[in-house]
């Protein structure tokens, strides 16, 4: 490995694709492509090298294939205008995508990967209606000429700003930590926990067209960020179901998705949780509601210094680098048209 490149966990056997890969990128001119990103942001999530492997290693440490998945996702970002659209998105629609998608939960597994939570429960059929018309809806088009008006993302938008926020600001965050096994190198991707109760057949059914769009954003624009799904309390004929499911879902995520039976739940989940951090219905000690803040674990805190709450804000978060050169969590976003700009916390430790 070259003496000025962080340990990322590039395999020793693909360090020579990585150089290949990172070279491309920025022959590219990809690493420096952000119009739209502030100055004082951090490139986390975005085009720093933890999020290169992440596209190498989907593509099988293949250089040109991950080449042409990059660009394909930085022309993605630009299209729709992304990296705007995270600092100005309205707080409401941010927080109504947590009802419908995989949220982080403010607890870690015991490699101290972020633990992502999913009732499917509450993607019933008000749900999806809300969700279709935002499919359905023009593109938001950033323009700095725009009045005070909060933007009106389509579905696309909207979900690749909430997935941002994983990839910007939580994995980044659980990557500082370094009270995991391997802290020195960087968390890169999550487990999902989905609650699959009380999924029926035509609700599965309806979901087929969310599966697609979703499974699409993220083997595109987020690849490897998944380490597995945890698909718990399924009913007896999810097998059934998942025949059709499977077929709308990216196929390298659906190896990663593991269907577990009520018996199965608590034991499995053990294997890669702690009592502390399952939730309370799967018999574990963490009491989680459906699209709660996250509610984060004692070290975090401390870490963020955050004294006066066991929670973060609602809205986007992402990290700067303030004038005195250390790394600042902001919380962004608008409410009412006005554009938001919050600290909430600095720590003295960069990182990769």
């Amino acid at each position: 490995m070259d003496a000025d490149q962080p340990d990322i966990g590039i395999p020793p056997e693909h360090e020579a694709s990585f150089k290949a890969f990172k070279q491309s990128t920025q022959e590219k001119g990809l690493l420096t492509g952000h119009n739209t990103l502030e100055s004082r942001d951090l490139c986390d999530g975005l085009s720093d090298p933890t999020t290169l492997l992440r596209f190498l290693a989907a593509r099988q440490f293949d250089p040109d294939g991950a080449l042409k998945q990059f660009q394909e996702a930085c022309e993605f970002r630009e299209e729709k205008h992304i990296l705007r659209l995270y600092d100005l998105v309205d707080i409401d629609d941010f927080e109504q995508a947590r009802q419908i998608y995989p949220h982080w939960t403010g607890r870690r597994d015991k490699k101290g990967l972020p633990i992502c939570m999913l009732d499917v429960g509450h993607l019933d059929k008000d749900a999806l209606a809300r969700w279709e018309t935002t499919r359905k809806r023009s593109r938001w088009i950033y323009s700095q000429l725009a009045t005070v008006e909060p933007p009106s993302p389509d579905m696309l938008q909207l979900a690749s700003v909430y997935y941002d926020s994983l990839a910007r600001f939580i994995l980044p965050l659980c990557s500082m930590m370094t009270d995991r096994p391997n802290p020195s190198v960087p968390v890169t991707n999550a487990i999902f926990v989905v609650d699959a109760s009380n999924l029926g057949l035509k609700q599965a059914w309806g979901l087929r067209f969310f599966a697609q769009e979703i499974s699409w954003l993220l083997s595109t624009c987020y690849p490897e960020t998944i380490q597995r799904v945890l698909v718990c309390n399924a009913p007896s004929y999810y097998r059934t179901v998942w025949k059709y499911l499977k077929g709308w879902v990216d196929p390298y995520t659906a190896e990663k998705i593991v269907v577990l039976l009520e018996a199965e739940v608590l034991p499995t989940l053990r294997e890669y949780i702690d009592d502390a951090n399952i939730p309370t219905k799967f018999g574990g000690k963490f009491q989680y509601t459906h699209g709660m803040l996250p509610d984060l674990d004692d070290n975090i805190q401390q870490f963020l210094n955050s004294d006066s709450s066991t929670s973060l804000p609602p809205g986007p978060l992402k990290w700067i680098r303030d004038s005195d050169g250390r790394r600042t969590a902001l919380a962004v976003g608008s409410k009412a048209g006005s554009e938001r700009s919050d600290k909430i916390a600095t720590v003295d430790r960069i990182g990769q």
